[in-house]
């Protein structure tokens, strides 16, 4: 079963347990960071698992970082964007 770990803007980190992964949210629908499939997935065991596999980080305090870095990346370009 995964959990949600944490949220920043469009931001989550998911986990099955054992692996970690930070996946961007849009329209309903969770994206791997690193993979720009056009089709998303759903926040289920299958689709968490699925993401982790595409993107996943090695350890809790890297994702936690990595999901600092791209929130923080993602409000200074919409300040720019402004």
């Amino acid at each position: 079963m995964f959990k949600v770990l944490g949220e920043q803007e469009n931001y989550l980190l998911v986990s099955d347990g054992d692996r970690f992964a930070v996946v961007e949210r849009r329209a309903g629908r969770y994206y791997s960071l690193y993979n720009r499939a056009r089709t998303g997935v759903e926040l289920d065991d299958r689709g968490v698992a699925e993401l982790i596999r595409q993107s996943g980080v090695p350890d809790e305090i890297d994702a936690r970082h990595l999901l600092a870095d791209v929130a923080t990346q993602w409000r200074e370009l919409c300040e720019h964007v402004r």
